[in-house]
């Protein structure tokens, strides 16, 4: 599942360059510098890659990838489903990172810079799946995604997925929807390859 060099590794059917990869240097030097975590690819995400190698989602659905980063996750989707995926971000300084891993996995996947504030129903009514990996890590992020899963319940999204290593606004996040909606559930995931990640999954069909 895992293979690596000293600039990229391969996992999950997805080449992922790192920090010394002469790309991945270049968009530094040229000035795409992460502002909110985007740094570096995150582990969560391999947590509903996983599970969705065993629950796979058709090729039909349309996938928004929501604080999507180097947007791994959305890619998985685009490479082995064929899914037409966007992804959104509150950090512009991602998307070049996002395009490179697309052109290096020969892939296609679109982005661009908005808040998960900025998604309203109609925009969100534009998809099937919505997909998140570390994501809700602040305090103030549990609200927000709350408000986030109310529209897009009301704009027809069928299945959201938010996944992420059991931090404390993961957790309120979890309870409260537990509490709101009928059909959800918390997969817990536990990784030895491609790396040692362990994690919820939380799974709300509306």
């Amino acid at each position: 599942m895992l293979m690596s060099d000293h600039t990229s590794r391969q996992a999950f059917g997805l080449k992922i360059l790192n920090a010394r990869h002469k790309e991945i240097r270049r968009l530094k030097r040229e000035g795409y510098i992460a502002e909110i975590h985007g740094n570096k690819f995150w582990n969560s995400s391999f947590l509903i890659m996983d599970y969705l190698r065993q629950h796979p989602i058709p090729s039909s659905k349309r996938v928004l990838e929501i604080g999507c980063g180097w947007g791994l996750l959305g890619l998985f989707c685009s490479k082995k489903f064929s899914c037409s995926v966007h992804g959104i971000d509150a950090d512009e300084n991602v998307i070049p990172y996002l395009d490179l891993h697309a052109k290096v996995n020969k892939t296609k996947m679109t982005a661009e810079k908005k808040k998960f504030e900025q998604l309203s129903i109609a925009y969100l009514s534009q998809f099937d799946v919505i997909l998140g990996a570390d994501i809700c890590f602040w305090n103030e992020m549990t609200e927000a995604l709350l408000k986030l899963i109310n529209r897009a319940k009301r704009g027809g999204v069928s299945t959201i997925m938010i996944a992420d290593p059991c931090r404390s606004p993961f957790t309120d996040l979890a309870e409260r929807a537990k509490e709101r909606y009928k059909d959800v559930s918390v997969v817990e995931k536990f990784l030895k390859k491609p790396v040692n990640a362990t994690g919820e999954i939380l799974i709300i069909n509306t």
